[in-house]
């Protein structure tokens, strides 16, 4: 099955604030979200968490993936709302949250989406800023929440150096950030190896050994059952593809890697229009998919 809405998934597992930004949340004791999107998500994700809780205070943890900027934007919000809330992240993560360089462009990129959601973000304070992590990951680490929720750890390197993805045996849940990769809008699978290539194979490879009915991806698309148990594989074809187009169109343009992003976004950007992404990140993210095949030939 494929849901694109937010709402009940399984016993003790939500999808909470708009279904093509959301988050997850578990039912534990406490409470765990994992990933808190971009800054303008804030609100509704408080909302969704007094809904589901009674009393936002209950919420324990946010576990992160990475450190990108809609996977992480509204992290400072809730935590100005919620003191006692604790950051769980990969090490690299939280270093990466901590350098300047890295806050600017993160704030920058929400700001774009800021402007466009004033009118329905109102007054809130839901400006983006540095995120201490008072809780580092590392691969294999599991975390035990008490009555089955037990949360697996598994480092997922590819799409960022600081990649983590989480598996909950308790429901055979799979939360993977962008280890493998996300839906366009013809349902095909944009494939998201921006700082490895060799790196997010693996981490996918890594990925195909568990056992996962819930697949919980990071926008838009939640997949259950059959949908859920292929999607790994598919991925890795899909990853393995594109890899191939770009090297072709590395030979073709003699190694110019402007003109193989100028080709690539001209045929699925401006051509399909099925990307669902804004045009800045998608360029951001397709030059960087395009370096990492070309420093790996």
């Amino acid at each position: 099955m494929i849901i694109e809405k937010t709402g009940k998934i399984c016993e003790g597992l939500y999808s909470i604030g708009y279904h093509f930004i959301p988050a997850f949340l578990l039912m534990s004791t406490p409470p765990v979200l994992f990933d808190a999107g971009l800054t303008i998500a804030g609100p509704r994700y408080l909302e969704d968490l007094e809904e589901y809780l009674g009393d936002i205070n209950k919420l324990g943890y946010i576990f992160l993936t990475h450190s990108h900027y809609d996977h992480c934007g509204a992290v400072p919000f809730l935590k100005r709302n919620i003191p006692g809330l604790k950051i769980a992240a990969g090490k690299q993560a939280a270093e990466i949250l901590k350098k300047p360089n890295a806050v600017k462009l993160m704030k920058s990129l929400n700001e774009d989406y800021e402007q466009k959601f004033r009118k329905q973000i109102g007054t809130a304070d839901i400006s983006f800023s540095t995120i201490d992590i008072d809780i580092l990951f590392e691969d294999d680490d599991e975390y035990d929440l008490g009555d089955g929720w037990n949360i697996q750890v598994i480092a997922t390197p590819g799409h960022t150096k600081d990649s983590v993805s989480y598996y909950i045996p308790k429901v055979k849940a799979l939360i993977p950030g962008e280890a493998t990769g996300v839906y366009d809008g013809n349902f095909e699978i944009q494939s998201e190896f921006t700082s490895s290539y060799r790196d997010y194979i693996r981490s996918i490879e890594k990925l195909l050994t568990l056992d996962v009915d819930i697949m919980l991806l990071p926008h838009i698309h939640i997949l259950t059952g059959e949908d859920a148990g292929q999607h790994i594989q598919k991925s890795l074809e899909s990853a393995q593809a594109f890899m191939k187009r770009i090297d072709t169109l590395l030979s073709r343009f003699n190694g110019d890697r402007d003109a193989v992003i100028n080709d690539i976004c001209a045929e699925d950007y401006e051509g399909k229009q099925t990307v669902l992404q804004d045009k800045r990140s998608y360029l951001l993210n397709l030059g960087a998919k395009v370096k990492a095949v070309a420093e790996e030939r």
